[in-house]
Parts: structure tokens; sequence; C-alpha cells
């Protein structure tokens, strides 16, 4: 018999999804500001080599999608870019549109458009719904983990949801937070003698936009403390706006507004045991998805109940 012939096939299991060279004008803008040894600038060299066999061949987009295929690299990227800064939806496209080292790791032009908010926030609720993308983005993380991305964090594991968790109620931390702030400067600037009678003497501090939240790395109970505060006060500035029998009040734009985060967000239920209203926090949008990943609940879990609301008792504020 002839020798035996060991034939090998190769099968390709990856696929590399094509992107485009760093524009020449952010090349130069950022090699002006920053030395090589700036973490983005690292990161935009490496890119190639971060997205080398990141997608199973399953997965393959075909031509036509390949731009799609590419928006979602930079929504993923720009969602590792705020864990690893702590930002919010909002903090986020404010730094893109004005830092140049972001511009440089994503490959985009000098003059690239405004990023829509809501885009990651879409991201983030189809990325909580794909478990097969769940582990792309994973790859991702640690792929640029190894770039020293995550500094701040003190070896332990940075997985996917905890990600996406801590960046979604982040933002809808802030989007509150937003609303509060819009209202009691629209208050102080139409019916000053008013809030000045019914405001409480801490929410110059609570309310000032140099306040940032709590860190992203240890949330648990600031988070639920924060949102419950929030809550109190939004609860207690509509009561008082509702008592005032001022219909200029709230047709306000501003407390319009105001309200309607109230009502998106929060339900307020009474309590027959304490006969005080207990405030409850709605899991609404992406952050819905939560309420399905029990152990990586970080905060309150005994308060989450099966409808995906996070609740407190909630003592009405003292206007003392």
């Amino acid at each position: 018999m002839g020798a035996a012939l060991n034939l090998y096939i190769y099968v390709e299991m990856y696929y590399t999804i094509p992107y485009p060279p760093v524009p020449a004008d952010t090349a130069h803008a950022a090699m002006s500001l920053f030395g090589k040894g700036n973490v983005f600038l690292r990161l935009g060299d490496a890119l190639s080599s971060l997205l080398c066999d990141l997608v199973p061949i399953e997965m393959k987009p075909n031509a036509r999608d390949n731009q799609t295929a590419q928006t979602k690299i930079q929504l993923s990227l720009l969602t590792i870019f705020q864990f690893a800064e702590e930002l919010t939806n909002q903090q986020m496209v404010e730094a893109l549109r004005n830092r140049v080292e972001l511009k440089y790791a994503l490959h985009l032009p000098m003059n690239t458009p405004k990023l829509d908010p809501d885009a990651l926030c879409e991201f983030r609720r189809n990325l909580f719904e794909n478990p097969a993308y769940q582990q792309i983005f994973q790859t991702l993380l640690d792929r640029t983990a190894e770039f020293g991305l995550f500094k701040n964090i003190q070896e332990q594991p940075i997985l996917t949801i905890p990600v996406l968790v801590a960046v979604c109620t982040a933002t809808r931390i802030e989007e509150v937070v937003d609303a509060m702030n819009q209202a009691l400067e629209t208050l102080a600037a139409t019916n000053p003698e008013w809030l000045r009678r019914i405001a409480l003497p801490y929410w110059y501090d609570r309310y000032s936009r140099r306040i940032r939240l709590p860190s992203f790395q240890n949330p648990e109970g600031k988070w639920n403390l924060k949102v419950f505060e929030i809550a109190a006060d939004i609860q207690y500035l509509l009561e008082q706006i509702e008592q005032a029998d001022n219909p200029a009040l709230a047709s306000l734009r501003e407390v319009k507004g105001l309200t309607r985060v109230w009502e998106d967000q929060f339900i307020s239920c009474p309590n027959a045991a304490t006969h005080t209203p207990d405030v409850q926090w709605r899991f609404t949008q992406c952050a819905s998805c939560i309420k399905a990943i029990d152990p990586l609940r970080r905060w309150n879990d005994q308060a989450i109940d099966n409808t995906g609301i996070l609740s407190n008792s909630t003592p009405k504020p003292s206007n003392l």
C-alpha cells in the first residue's frame, strides 16, 4: 500500500471586520497633542489586531452589512470607554466631540458628525438580548484591558453584563438629575420668591452641575441612596407645585419634563404598614433586562421584585 496521505484542511473559524485607517487630519492633530504613550493612541494604532478574528464565521456579515458591522464596533468601543472613564451617554457624546484621542482610537475624522446618545442606549438594549454578540463584546473587553484601559479596577474580572448595567444605570440617574436641575433653574428664573419659600436647604449642593455620580466601581448602596434621595425631592417639588394652585407653574416646559421623567422612571405606592408612600424605581428601557440577571444585581437585591421594580420606603423630605 502506498504511504497514507495526511490531509490537513484549514477551516476558517473567525472573521475580521474590515475597518478604515486613521484619517490624516485626526492623526496629525493627535500626534501634535499626545505622545505615543497615550492609551487611546495605542488602541488606535493596534485596532486592526484588536479586531482580528473577532467575529465567529457564522456571524460574518455580507458585503452590504460591513458598514453596520463597523458601527457596532464603534459603539462597542464607546461603551467600553464609557465604563473605563465613568461617563454617561451624554458625557460620552461630549467627550467624543471634544477629545482628539478618542477620535484617533476609533479612526474617526476630526469633523465626524455628533453622536446621538440614543444610539448608545439602543446598542446596549440589543446587546443585553444577544448572547452571541455578548461573547464578541467580552473578547473586545479582554483585549482592550491588555492595554491598561482599566487601571482603576483592582484585580477583578471585567464582564459584559456588569459593564452594561453600570453604564446604563448611571445614564438613567443622570437623566433624572438633569430633569430636576432644569426644573429648578426655570423656577428660579420665573418664580424666585415661591421657590425660595419651598426649596430645601441642601438642593443647591445636591443639584450643582459640578456634582459627579458615585463611582462605577463601587455602586452598591451608593446608587440606591442617590436615586431615592432624588426621587423624594422630585415627589416633594411636584406636590408643592400642585398645592400652589398656580397653573403657570405646572405649565412650564421644564416642569412638564420633570413630570414625564417621574412618571417614566418612578412609581409612588401607598404602604399600608408605614402609612407613607413607597417610591419605586422602574427598570425601563435597556435597564429592564437586568431583572433577568439575578446573580449580577449589584444593589438592594431584596428590594427588586418580579415586576422589575427597585423599591424603597422613602421618607418625605422635611423643609427645615
